[in-house]
């Protein structure tokens, strides 16, 4: 654990590299790509879903399972996740135009989640969806900023269901709150790439859990 601040200080680093605007036109965004990790005991079980954006058809499907090198530390969630969902993301053969990560943009205590240390690896649009908060203070338009700086948004959906959608890697805050929530279907509690990935990762654990 002694690495830690050298860790905190390689995500200050990184967050400096973070492009907030939009580098895709939304128009031209086509294809939406989301993935999501789950764990039994000491493996992970990393599912990728490539989606069409207008009809949500299903391009493609990945898959992958391997050993967890870190434990979970709350501010370092990159330590955990980045590894099984690289591995998974380089299988794809299609082309994403955005990718949705189950974690925080840089709605994070040094400006660099999960999302957007993957975006800057994959070198992609990414968004942040995340169901709980780390840091920052929401005003009454359920803005979340840190140190004055809007950094993300809480979207409230039916009942107490809500997430926070933050920027992850070269896309606006507004095309990000905006494309998340055309990409909820019905009463969903994720956008549906991410939450069609969140039930693949789970349904790929159980099936290989049976044997």
């Amino acid at each position: 654990m002694s690495t830690l601040p050298m860790l905190a200080e390689l995500q200050r680093v990184l967050s400096r590299m973070v492009i907030t605007t939009d580098l895709t036109p939304n128009h031209l965004i086509r294809h939406v790509c989301g993935v999501d990790v789950s764990y039994h005991t000491n493996r992970a079980f990393c599912s990728v879903v490539n989606m069409n954006r207008n009809s949500f058809d299903i391009i493609e499907t990945k898959e992958s399972q391997s050993s967890i090198e870190f434990p979970y530390i709350s501010g370092f969630f990159m330590l955990r996740e980045a590894s099984p969902i690289f591995a998974t993301l380089r299988k794809l053969k299609s082309s994403f135009d955005v990718l949705i990560i189950n974690g925080h943009g840089i709605l994070h205590p040094r400006r660099m989640g999960l999302a957007s240390f993957i975006g800057l690896l994959v070198d992609k649009p990414t968004i942040g969806i995340a169901r709980r908060l780390l840091c920052g203070e929401e005003d009454l338009d359920n803005y979340v900023s840190i140190d004055h700086d809007i950094c993300g948004k809480k979207l409230i959906r039916k009942g107490s269901n809500y997430v926070y959608v933050s920027i992850g890697h070269k896309i606006s805050l507004e095309t990000s709150i905006n494309l998340a929530i055309e990409l909820f279907r019905g009463e969903s509690r994720l956008p549906e790439p991410l939450m069609t990935a969140d039930l693949m990762s789970k349904k790929f654990r159980s099936t290989y859990l049976s044997g």
